[in-house]
């Protein structure tokens, strides 16, 4: 009889290991196609950001590329600031998957710092959710969607060269 509580003892213990581990491998193929999905997702501006690191380099318009930008209206803008050989901060913007690049002058208009800083002080955001670079009735801008106090979904656009609001979609 003692025998018989040993190994049912024994059983129950090893049939406890056996649901964690199978809790434990679960709980890791979980993780592991979520960072496949999430992957998956980023590689399209992964790929946008290298076309266009690469267009900009091959045509000497960037030496170095310090920040990318991709923001979604009506189309779909990617936009990279960085050094040119004379080491000037150059930004240039494309539409989409165009390989026709728009090259601005940083010096000439708003970095995103003032940009940012605009935002906050006109609308005092919860929460800015994105900024970029694009182009809006031919003519460079920058784009911020935010979150305002009251939770709502907003869109505004700056002239690149004086900060003036061209385009205003608020409490969506």
């Amino acid at each position: 009889m003692e025998m018989r509580m040993r190994s049912t003892i024994h059983g129950y213990r090893g049939k406890r290991l056996r649901h964690w581990l199978l809790g434990i491998l679960i709980f890791l193929i979980i993780i592991l196609i979520g960072v496949s999905i999430l992957g998956k997702a980023q590689s399209p501006i992964d790929t946008a950001k290298e076309r266009i690191t690469k267009i900009a380099k091959q045509s000497n318009k960037l030496s170095s590329v310090s920040k990318f930008y991709r923001i979604s209206r009506q189309d779909t803008y990617y936009s990279a600031v960085g050094e040119n050989k004379k080491h000037e901060q150059v930004g240039v913007i494309a539409r989409g998957t165009s390989n026709k690049l728009t090259t601005i002058n940083m010096a000439d208009g708003l970095s995103e710092k003032n940009v940012r800083k605009l935002v906050e002080k006109q609308f005092h955001p919860q929460k800015v959710t994105s900024i970029g670079l694009a182009i809006y009735e031919k003519v460079p801008v920058w784009q911020v969607t935010f979150i305002d106090k009251d939770d709502n979904l907003n869109f505004i656009t700056y002239q690149f060269s004086n900060g003036k609001q061209v385009q205003t979609i608020r409490h969506l």
